[in-house]
């Protein structure tokens, strides 16, 4: 069972809380994407309305449009391409983290570089997925996020490294 399995409030709060499954707190998850791909910005845009529990809120293409629509948009998660112009991933990333400690980012890259992934996390990064994943894995990624997890692994190359 994933995050996805999510029942109605109403049913949900006549039972025990699922220690193991717990529902975000706030429904939908509004997720913003910021990636210098028009085509992979769009392309996610549409994996994520195919979910009713998330919101996509909009899309930019460099990191300073990233960070005016956090501000004006309030998304509860932004999936973010390393790659960005104008203010880069990592800087977007430790701006958003400094103003709005609340929302999760994801990394989404093309490449799995120990380093790199040790540094988005240092500097605010819930979450780096190679681009190679599936669908499922970035909607479950998104859920974990929004949970306040932060996965440090997901079977990559940093397998034992990261502690």
């Amino acid at each position: 069972m994933t995050w996805l399995d999510h029942e109605e409030p109403a049913l949900a709060s006549r039972r025990a809380p699922d220690p193991v499954r717990p529902v975000p707190r706030r429904l939908p998850i509004r997720v913003l994407v910021a990636h210098d791909s028009r085509l992979l910005a769009e392309a996610l845009m549409f994996a994520l309305e195919t979910d009713p529990m998330l919101e996509p809120i909009g899309y930019a293409l460099d990191g300073w449009e990233a960070f005016e629509l956090v501000s004006t948009l309030r998304p509860d998660v932004i999936l973010v391409g390393p790659e960005l112009s104008g203010l880069d991933g990592l800087s977007l990333i430790r701006f958003v983290h400094m103003v709005w400690p609340r929302v999760r980012i994801i990394v989404l890259a093309d490449t799995q570089v120990p380093h790199e992934v040790e540094e988005a996390y240092g500097v605010g990064a819930s979450d780096y997925l190679p681009n190679d994943r599936s669908t499922d894995e970035l909607l479950d990624a998104i859920g974990s996020a929004c949970l306040r997890q932060v996965a440090f692994d997901r079977g990559s190359a940093l397998e034992g490294q990261v502690q």
